[in-house]
């Protein structure tokens, strides 16, 4: 007798793009991964000129893949050279454990939600 294998599925994943003033705000919900990251790059790179900080919301992110660390690199980059500021809210402890174990959180500017 063989049990039958379920496949796992993923929950819903979202990106909340908005924008106040001089801050522009990309939110994530679920997992970031190889399939979701090409989402949070097009909001990123989408994002209008004129903000002076971009913060992005980790808070309700529940996995975190390399492919998202390699996109906030990036980002973080992009700010330094165009003079605005990258501040990442921080994601919940399972998933922020990456970004200290990489030491990230010394190159990134993290702040608690």
């Amino acid at each position: 007798m063989s049990e039958a294998y379920e496949a796992y599925e993923a929950p819903p994943f979202a990106v909340d793009v908005r924008r106040e003033g001089g801050v522009a705000a990309v939110s994530l919900v679920g997992e970031l991964d190889m399939a979701t990251a090409p989402e949070l790059e097009e909001a990123l790179t989408g994002l209008e000129a004129g903000y002076e900080r971009l913060v992005v919301d980790l808070s309700r992110c529940s996995f975190f893949a390399s492919s998202g660390i390699s996109i906030l690199l990036e980002h973080n980059a992009r700010a330094a050279r165009d003079g605005f500021e990258l501040v990442i809210v921080k994601a919940p402890p399972i998933v922020q454990r990456i970004f200290d174990l990489t030491h990230l959180d010394g190159v990134l500017t993290f702040r608690d939600a």
